[in-house]
């Protein structure tokens, strides 16, 4: 159950503020952290992109319907909202991200979900793929893409990034493909 295990590891260091692999901070956690915890190899000089963060990003959705429903290719310009955290471990870091796209034209309308991120940070710039759930309508789905990020600032990067779903669900074929590029607040 490693979704549940991190989940409560992000929810415990949000709510307890609690920091991991920060350059100027030593790696301490409580009890309740420290055992799902066990065995994994921190960053003792964390990287730009690990800690709490919220951003905002601009897109374009391309997305499609057809069966049951039919919606032609076409492309949506939209606004999005993603939360999350990120964890250096070793040379990566890994987190979790919640996103919001506001699609409203899409052929699936808004989407949102969660998803597990994976980077490697060199210096300022980290590429970096995710993969999670899309969960809402028409149906939960896989949602999947890759992207960079790179740091501005401490507290402030800038993302650029594709990321896709699809599913076959109410007798439809659903296609969905977004272009963003947006701004992480890093909370340090």
């Amino acid at each position: 159950m490693f979704s549940k295990k991190l989940l409560a590891i992000l929810i415990t260091c949000l709510t307890s503020g609690i920091t991991l692999a920060h350059a100027d901070d030593a790696f301490t956690t409580p009890a309740p952290v420290a055992a799902p915890l066990a065995g994994a190899s921190f960053a003792s000089s964390g990287s730009l992109f690990s800690g709490p963060y919220a951003g905002f990003k601009v897109g374009a959705n391309v997305s499609n319907a057809s069966g049951a429903y039919s919606k032609p290719t076409h492309t949506t310009v939209f606004p999005g909202f993603t939360l999350g955290y990120g964890f250096d471990v070793g040379s990566l870091m890994i987190g979790a991200e919640a996103f919001a796209d506001l699609h409203h034209g899409s052929a699936t309308f808004k989407d949102g979900g969660f998803d597990a991120k994976i980077g490697m940070p060199i210096g300022q710039i980290m590429p970096y793929a995710r993969m999670g759930l899309t969960l809402d309508w028409p149906a939960a789905r896989p949602h999947w893409g890759v992207g960079v990020e790179y740091a501005v600032t401490r507290n402030l990067g800038v993302a650029a990034e594709w990321t896709g779903d699809h599913s076959n669900s109410k007798n439809t074929n659903w296609n969905n493909n977004s272009f963003t590029l947006g701004m992480h607040y890093y909370f340090r």
